[in-house]
């Protein structure tokens, strides 16, 4: 299983190699992502030039899984948060909630953006920085 950060989403969908080759190599686990990577995926459209294309986008992403464990998950993403926090790794509160989930399932985690490039991170949660 592999938690996926809507940066490699995204990369997927605009076709970057790193993205592309890094999904099909892991094809044979199953792709996960909490709703809020969903969500920045179909904002990322907002901002396309053109319509929103909604349902090009789950057409297109219908290979992930979402994980909505609410109130636990919420929890559990604070704790990771925390924990961080603790060691001095700085993070938003949306990727605190994200980096929660694959703590939660203790998988790792697919970034291709830097937000998850922090020093120390891996001590906390297993990170695939493409």
């Amino acid at each position: 299983m592999v938690v996926y950060d809507s940066s490699v989403r995204i990369g997927y969908l605009n076709g970057d190699s790193r993205a592309t080759e890094y999904v099909e190599t892991h094809a044979d686990q199953q792709a996960v992502a909490p709703p809020l990577v969903l969500f920045e995926v179909y904002r990322g459209e907002i901002f396309n030039s053109g319509e929103p294309e909604f349902d090009a986008v789950d057409a297109a992403l219908q290979w992930v899984d979402i994980i909505d464990e609410g109130r636990t998950q919420a929890r559990i993403a604070a704790e990771a948060e925390s924990k961080l926090q603790q060691r001095g790794i700085p993070l938003s509160a949306r990727d605190a909630y994200i980096a929660g989930t694959a703590r939660r399932l203790d998988q790792p985690l697919a970034v291709a953006d830097s937000d998850f490039d922090v020093d120390g991170i891996e001590e906390v949660l297993s990170v695939d920085i493409l």
